[in-house]
């Protein structure tokens, strides 16, 4: 599965992504995904669309992992922007450092995530290797600082109501899905990943610091649990509900406020995929 070609490509790549920024990447994969998504429902099979567009040129192991490298180098070399921000280009920096190790991050997400392929990982690959490199950016470039110490605070001020209110808003996201994909075939049941990327790009509307929030792990989620149980829509539901908390839990513990960014819906994604993959 690996090739020379497809290594350098990740390498360029990943300067691309430090050019575009994490979340606009992201949106773009979503746009790509849904446009195969129309194509696969009217019946033109496109390869390059599937293979070279989704699998490498808009692969977040490869593009949005740059990002990841791209702003935890610029924070370390003193730019005014956060470790853990991914929603930026990286362009203001004018520092060809930055761009090469965020080829060097493109690259190596390529690289871990072919690894994943080639044994068979039973589990969300991509997510495999968005965790991987988030992990080594911060053991390579993080202050020590691997822990938001401010979220148990945060939680104890929030309170029941803060929990009801994301049980809620979860319920609705992965039941809406759930039904969705019980009318329509299996090898569509992955397309909730594309439409909430795509819909990201709604975030960059928000004016007010009201930020559109982060669905595509339980999207995703909903549709692996769909394939793994054979449609069962309460199932795929709960699976849901249960990526959208480690999701919760870890962003406000190990993300937010820290060195670097490690991608809570990839930690999500990765764990409940791998519970689905492995007992289903």
């Amino acid at each position: 599965m690996f090739s020379a070609e497809a290594a350098l490509l990740s390498f360029l790549l990943g300067i691309v992504g430090a050019i575009i920024g994490g979340t606009q990447t992201f949106i773009m994969t979503g746009v790509a995904g849904l446009f195969f998504y129309a194509l696969q429902a009217a019946g033109v099979s496109s390869p390059f669309i599937s293979e070279t567009l989704l699998n490498t040129v808009f692969l977040p192991a490869i593009i949005f992992n740059s990002a990841t490298v791209a702003s935890a180098v610029a924070a370390k070399r003193g730019y005014d922007i956060k470790g853990y921000d991914v929603t930026h280009s990286l362009l203001f920096t004018h520092d060809p450092w930055v761009m090469l190790l965020a080829g060097l991050g493109g690259l190596a997400g390529y690289l871990v995530f072919t690894f994943a392929r080639v044994i068979g990982m039973p589990a969300d690959q991509g997510s495999f290797s968005v965790i991987t490199i988030g992990v080594l950016t911060r053991l390579l470039l993080g202050n020590g600082h691997w822990k938001n110490h401010n979220a148990t605070a945060y939680y104890r001020e929030q309170g029941v109501r803060y929990w009801v209110f994301q049980l809620i808003n979860a319920v609705g996201v992965c039941g809406v899905m759930a039904i969705v994909l019980s009318k329509v075939p299996p090898e569509f049941y992955n397309v909730g990943f594309s439409i909430s990327a795509a819909m990201l790009l709604l975030h960059s509307y928000d004016r007010e610091g009201k930020t559109y929030p982060t669905t595509h792990h339980e999207t995703l989620v909903v549709g692996y649990a769909m394939a793994a149980t054979g449609g069962n829509v309460v199932l795929s539901i709960v699976f849901g509900m249960i990526a959208n908390l480690i999701f919760l839990l870890f962003a406000r513990y190990f993300n937010e406020d820290c060195d670097t960014h490690i991608d809570p819906p990839a930690v999500a994604i990765f764990a409940c995929s791998l519970v689905l993959f492995t007992l289903f």
